[in-house]
Formats: structure tokens, C-alpha cells, sequence
């Protein structure tokens, strides 16, 4: 459960199924990482809609040891791609692409966390859009930034890049939801007037989460979570 809800928000930087997966080692060609000579363990598989196209995703657990950024760029560049790679005091984010193809990478290394977490994104080859379809209203006055959708437990993640004010999302989502007969389980904070934070709301077996936080320029990013089953 916790290493599904890791996947959905690790992406936006971009809930269950079995482990009983089993991850299939790949050629050295065919744009996707071989850990047929790498000592990475406890590889995860799942299935994620990002932005409307299919995704493979792919978890690996790696000793501190092991220069992980450096395997992923070394090893993607040997394939003939074209990699780019932003670092961080807490890991790496990155991109390899090919003329007909790309993957995308993720690697944390907080200190409390006893191995790298590599994440990489496998979006499908000349996949059909799929049309993001939102499970609450949509905030419609900014920017659409990222949609995830787990595609096993239907579980909907968002972001949109707006110049309202926190004030103004909130009081959007409080009345569209409440009319939808959603329930309101913790309102967002309210300090001198202006309501900002994270409120959440239920409906049935359905839980929504709302975030709105106010970042530089101005401007202010809304988050949505929809899943179901307990907070």
C-alpha cells in the first residue's frame, strides 16, 4: 500500500496490487534498463496513466553503495540515448530519450532512508492520448501541470498551476463538492481570513484530498488526491 502511494506522488515531483509481479530482465537495446548485472533488489512493477499515456512504472531498492544516477545515465547512454540529469541533496531526477522513445527517472536519498529508491517511467511508444478524465470538478482557472491515474485501483492524482488565491480554490472545491454530495472530514486552515492548507472530503467509500499552496511569482499550486478506502 505505501510503496503504491510512494509511486503515485513521487511522479509529480512527476493503494494495491500483488507483489507477486515479477519484473523480466531486458535487452541491452530496446530502451528500458537491464539490472542483469546490477545488485539492485526488491523490484516493484505496476501500470500508471501519467498525463494521458500508459506507463510502466518501476521500483528499485539500491545500496548506498551503489552510484545509482551514474548506472542509469551510463547505462542509458550506452543504448544510444540522450540523457539529462538534475541533482538534488536528496537524489536525482532525469530523462533518456531516443528519436522513437523515452524513460524517465526518479532517484531519493534522503538521509534517514537507509538505500537509494530508484524510480523509472516507461511511457508507451506512440501511445493514443488517453483523455484525462477528472473524478471531481476540475479547477478550471489555471494551468493543468500533471494527471496520474493508478490504472489497478483507479486511484486520481492532479495538479493545476493558478493565480487565485488559496482563499478562492478552496471556497471552489468546498461548494462544487458539498453540492455533489460530498462531505466535508477537516476543513483547511483559516488564519486571518485567508483559508489555505489541505482539506479533505468524503463521499461513500471515496475520499478527496484538497491542497492549495501559494509558491513564488504569485502563483499557487492545487493539488487533488481522489481514492478510495480509509484516510
Amino acid at each position: 500500500m505505501m510503496i503504491r502511494r510512494l509511486l503515485l506522488l513521487v511522479f509529480l515531483s512527476c493503494t494495491t496490487a500483488s507483489f507477486a509481479r515479477v519484473w523480466r530482465v531486458v535487452g541491452h537495446l530496446d530502451g528500458q534498463l537491464n539490472t542483469a548485472g546490477l545488485p539492485w533488489t526488491k523490484a516493484y512493477n505496476t501500470t500508471m496513466t501519467v498525463n494521458g499515456l500508459k506507463n510502466e512504472v518501476v521500483l528499485y531498492s539500491v545500496r548506498y553503495s551503489q552510484p545509482a544516477v551514474e548506472q542509469l545515465e551510463n547505462q542509458f547512454k550506452a543504448q544510444g540515448a540522450a540523457v539529462m540529469v538534475k541533482r538534488t541533496e536528496e537524489g536525482a531526477s532525469g530523462v533518456a530519450r531516443w528519436p522513437d522513445r523515452e524513460a524517465r527517472f526518479l532517484v531519493l536519498s534522503p538521509k534517514a532512508q537507509p538505500r537509494h529508491l530508484v524510480f523509472i517511467f516507461y511511457p508507451e511508444p506512440s501511445g493514443q492520448l488517453r483523455e484525462s478524465r477528472f473524478p471531481v470538478p476540475e479547477y478550471d482557472r489555471g494551468e493543468l501541470m500533471n494527471v496520474v491515474t493508478d490504472d489497478d485501483t483507479h486511484t486520481f492524482f492532479a495538479t493545476v498551476k493558478t493565480f487565485d488565491s488559496p482563499t478562492l480554490v478552496h471556497d471552489f472545491y468546498r461548494n462544487s463538492l458539498s453540492a455533489l454530495g460530498w462531505q466535508t472530514v477537516m476543513p483547511p486552515v483559516v488564519n486571518h481570513g485567508e483559508v489555505k492548507g489541505v482539506a479533505i472530503y468524503q463521499k461513500k467509500k471515496k475520499i478527496c484530498y484538497v491542497q492549495s499552496a501559494g509558491r513564488q511569482a504569485g502563483s499557487n499550486l492545487v493539488t487533488l488526491l481522489v481514492k478510495g478506502g480509509a484516510l
